[in-house]
């Protein structure tokens, strides 16, 4: 009498052994498995199926790494140059003009904003924004209110995102750093503010106050 085999079994035997098959061609080629209802598909036939499926992700995953390393270095060059141009400011002022030009035109971002904190003209609308958002972090990324958008970038009426760093000296927060966008999902609280947060330290240690 022959002893029923548990399936379990079998499965646990050909996983600990995967080349069970690759010396048994008769066996392998009389084992089907059943595709999408209609007829059968053989074993090895199957497996290439997986295999190419695999293939396609991992291709899909490394062009999604060489994007995000493209991007990287792209940012990395427009640190680079908006550091240098920075280097060439005189004022407060000159450090400002210089950050929004750099902003748009290096980076390639739809808006660009600094706002220099005065604590004696706590009714500028601009800086009571960036305060009161700072209230979250040092750096924040996320949805603005078509009120706040126009407070930081005053050409904008609508709803929109930013990413925001503030500007330290010493201890003190002294500005805020912003790119925005009037397209509400650009910039979201996942996304790594890394290059604004060393831009906005840079700018922190310039000896221009003036």
């Amino acid at each position: 009498m022959t002893e029923k085999m548990n399936p379990d079994d079998v499965e646990a035997f050909l996983t600990a052994h995967p080349d069970f098959l690759q010396d048994r061609p008769a066996l392998l080629a009389a084992l089907n498995l059943p595709h999408g209802g209609q007829g059968a598909v053989s074993l090895v036939e199957r497996q290439v199926a997986i295999l190419r499926e695999r293939n396609i992700t991992s291709r899909q995953k490394l062009a999604e790494l060489s994007d995000i390393g493209k991007e990287n270095d792209r940012l990395l060059n427009a640190t680079r140059d908006t550091i240098l141009a920075l280097l060439s400011a005189e004022t407060k002022t000159d450090i400002a003009v210089i950050w929004e030009q750099q902003v748009l035109s290096t980076f390639g971002a739809e808006l660009g904003s600094l706002v220099w904190f005065d604590p004696d003209n706590q009714d500028n609308p601009a800086q009571s924004v960036a305060q009161k958002l700072l209230a979250r972090g040092d750096t924040i990324s996320g949805v603005l209110r078509p009120e706040e958008m126009e407070a930081l970038f005053p050409s904008v009426t609508c709803e929109g995102s930013v990413a925001l760093s503030s500007i330290r000296r010493q201890e003190e927060v002294v500005g805020v750093i912003a790119v925005g966008a009037t397209n509400t999902q650009r910039y979201q609280p996942e996304d790594g503010t890394l290059f604004l947060d060393y831009l906005a330290e840079v700018i922190g240690q310039l000896p221009l106050w003036a």
